[in-house]
């Protein structure tokens, strides 16, 4: 009865030690973590094939203050693992309660989306990791607008002053009309296809000079085979920037001959009457010159996995004496 009594002593002892073992306070670690990040593009920048880009992520200490703090800023092209380049600044300490704020510039191709990605590393482990999407328009052209809004096309004519000349001259004549003062430098871009072929006859760039306020006519020739049928494509732009577009078929090539019963072949004159290409109706919207910035978003990271406290450890010890004691007995 005497040992009975006892080992349950020994067995009530023993769960309050580990109870207390597992139960004591666990000191936590600190730990930096990436608060949030803004991404701006500075207004006032000069066309350009770069764009600037401001990059200010916020870092906070968790639990404790923290030391030997790196942050990583690496850009690469959206969706890969190409790096663009890549930026890594000393922080240092961190204080617990006190956000620390960073700024990096970067000078980025436009045109293009990218994936910026903010890493925080403690002492060389990676604590957390995470990334903002960015979309940069193009801003190479500096009279992008300007074309879009001042200048638009009331007519174009495909005229020719000999119809029976092979190759024949066939004149495109375009009245552009513009809203403000003088314009850019304009050019016609011309695609002409022989129809019956499928082959290119013409495709050229012509300048056209400048057009000053109010209405002037443009003329191009250019020459091709006469008798057949051809699609004449142009484009008109101004400083690289496209402003009106139209095509139009033109047909030079003679009817069929008609025979009669008794042979007679009907008198068909080959020939045709001035065309006037399709007016454009509509004038393409200019693409968005606002840069696209997603949300910043955390891929990987967080606390560094908590360790066994002392007091559990010595529970665990405190077990295994007793384990060992009932052996013995």
């Amino acid at each position: 009865m005497k040992r009975l009594f006892g080992a349950a002593a020994v067995v009530v002892l023993a769960v309050l030690v580990l109870a207390a073992g597992c139960t004591s306070p666990q000191p936590q670690t600190g730990y930096v973590t990436v608060r949030n990040v803004d991404v701006s593009i500075p207004e006032g920048q000069p066309p350009s094939n770069v764009t600037t880009v401001v990059v200010v992520p916020y870092l906070d200490a968790v639990y404790a203050e923290v030391g030997g703090v790196d942050l990583q800023v690496s850009v690469k092209e959206a969706g890969t693992d190409v790096v663009v380049t890549e930026t890594v600044l000393p922080i240092g300490n961190l204080t617990l309660g006190k956000t620390a704020r960073e700024e990096i510039t970067l000078t980025l191709e436009n045109g293009r989306r990218y994936d910026i990605w903010v890493t925080v590393w403690q002492d060389g482990r990676m604590r957390e990791s995470g990334s903002v999407n960015v979309f940069l328009p193009d801003r190479t052209v500096v009279a992008q607008r300007l074309a879009y809004s001042l200048l638009s096309v009331s007519g174009i004519d495909v005229m020719t002053p000999d119809l029976d000349a092979d190759p024949i001259a066939l004149d495109i004549i375009t009245t552009i009309a513009n809203g403000g003062s003088s314009s850019g430098n304009l050019a016609m871009e011309i695609r002409v296809v022989n129809l019956q072929t499928g082959i290119t006859a013409v495709r050229e760039s012509r300048p056209l000079g400048t057009v000053g306020a109010g209405t002037a006519e443009k003329q191009v020739s250019v020459t091709v085979p006469n008798g057949y049928d051809y699609q004449i494509s142009i484009r008109l732009v101004e400083g690289g920037a496209a402003f009106a577009t139209s095509t139009g078929r033109i047909t030079l090539a003679p009817p069929p001959q008609v025979v009669l019963a008794d042979g007679t072949v009907l008198d068909t004159a080959k020939g045709t009457s001035p065309v006037a290409l399709p007016v454009p109706t509509t004038t393409p919207a200019p693409p968005s010159s606002a840069a696209q910035v997603g949300q910043f978003r955390v891929q990987s990271g967080g606390a560094p996995t908590p360790t066994q406290s002392p007091g559990f450890g010595a529970a665990l010890a405190v077990a295994g004496l007793l384990v060992l004691a009932r052996r013995r007995r």
